[in-house]
């Protein structure tokens, strides 16, 4: 079986998408049944995908830096589809996959992941110029695909309602955990904790990017009326780059950071993030919407306990091993973080059943799943 996979979305700062597409480069060629796999990004074949992100920095400045985004997008698409159609001539024996939602016209079998319908349920939270490019191009996409790949039942189950796509071309791929989120002892994470200031088990974590669907408004609103008390033992640490529309968010969290009620550090590097997750007693992850949700299964890999929301595919993946909330509810919020902190018994249950519950997610399974979903 050849493969040819888009490796766009690696790009630094990585995100979940980017870390998807990643893992699976990675682990896709240890595959017994693919018997060649070649990289394909912007305008060129990726000869290493490990460094694929520094080939793809300038796409970073594209995305962050032009002003005109819509304009910029559909220029960058319309000349990355011409060069892949060129350098994919006679190539068509091969499986062309995208991970990130839009493929490139192609004669060949065509394989497309989609992480969420958040630009159909939630355009609220979109920016303007990626509802316009994914308005455009997921018709075509659809059109095209023999095969759609998802992270969770849910996403499965929207696809079905919302496009009518037939349910056997459809198949559920959930999300890994890289192996360097575990638990770690105090001693380990020591330099990272002083680095920033931090106690062992006495913050909560919340890792999101600074964008409104991520909910940080309302989870910082609620993190604020907790008991004095239990905000002076565990302080919310912010951890995550930056999104869009967002400049309210910013101003909430600046003034918050100010009042030396909350703790903002950015995007970090995987091993300090993964530090980070062993060292909290709770993250807080009170999405309005997931289409899997990485930062739960990531922070139950790590031996932390966690707080998510009680919709889309949160729950699914969760499974019971979570405390939920309404993501809508400040209130609600509110008092799931006081019970989690608050109540020993259940602390130390669910760090236990996550971390158990959480070995199932593997990029290796991911992978052979996703084989099975190609040979359909």
């Amino acid at each position: 079986m050849k493969v040819i996979l888009n490796v766009d979305a690696i790009t630094h700062p990585l995100t979940g998408i980017g870390q998807y597409t990643l893992q699976l480069g990675q682990h896709l060629p240890q595959q017994s049944k693919i018997s060649s796999i070649q990289y394909f990004s912007a305008d060129h074949w990726v000869k290493d995908i490990a460094h694929s992100a520094e080939e793809n920095q300038w796409l970073s400045h594209l995305r962050q830096w032009v002003p005109f985004k819509s304009l910029a997008l559909n220029m960058y698409t319309k000349r990355r589809a011409k060069k892949f159609k060129q350098l994919t001539q006679g190539l068509d024996d091969a499986i062309f996959h995208s991970p990130n939602f839009v493929l490139m016209p192609y004669d060949g079998k065509s394989v497309a992941t989609f992480h969420d319908l958040s630009f159909v349920h939630y355009r609220e939270t979109q920016p303007s110029y990626r509802l316009q490019f994914l308005d455009r191009e997921i018709p075509k996409t659809l059109e095209q695909a023999d095969v759609l790949v998802t992270p969770s039942e849910h996403v499965k189950q929207e696809i079905i309602e919302h496009y009518a796509f037939p349910t056997e071309q459809i198949h559920v791929t959930p999300l890994g955990v890289n192996a360097g989120f575990k638990p770690y002892t105090e001693t380990e994470v020591a330099a990272t904790l002083q680095k920033h200031q931090l106690s062992y088990q006495q913050f909560i974590l919340s890792v999101a990017t600074t964008e409104p669907r991520k909910n940080l408004n309302r989870l910082l609103l609620a993190y604020t009326q907790l008991p004095k008390n239990l905000r002076s033992t565990y302080p919310l640490v912010l951890a995550g780059s930056t999104g869009w529309l967002n400049q309210d968010l910013q101003q909430q969290i600046r003034q918050l950071v100010k009042q030396g009620q909350i703790i903002s550090l950015g995007y970090l590097s995987q091993t300090q993030l993964q530090h980070l997750y062993a060292a909290a007693q709770l993250t807080a992850f009170p999405s309005l919407y997931e289409g899997f949700g990485l930062p739960i299964i990531e922070s139950m890999a790590s031996g932390t306990a966690v707080l998510t929301s009680q919709n889309s595919a949160m729950q699914e993946v969760a499974r019971g091993y979570a405390k939920l909330c309404d993501p809508y509810d400040i209130e609600s919020i509110q008092a799931a973080l006081e019970q989690a902190i608050s109540d020993d018994t259940w602390l130390n249950n669910a760090k236990q059943t996550g971390l158990e519950h959480a070995q199932q997610y593997t990029w290796q399974r991911c992978a052979e799943l996703t084989i099975k979903a190609y040979e359909s």
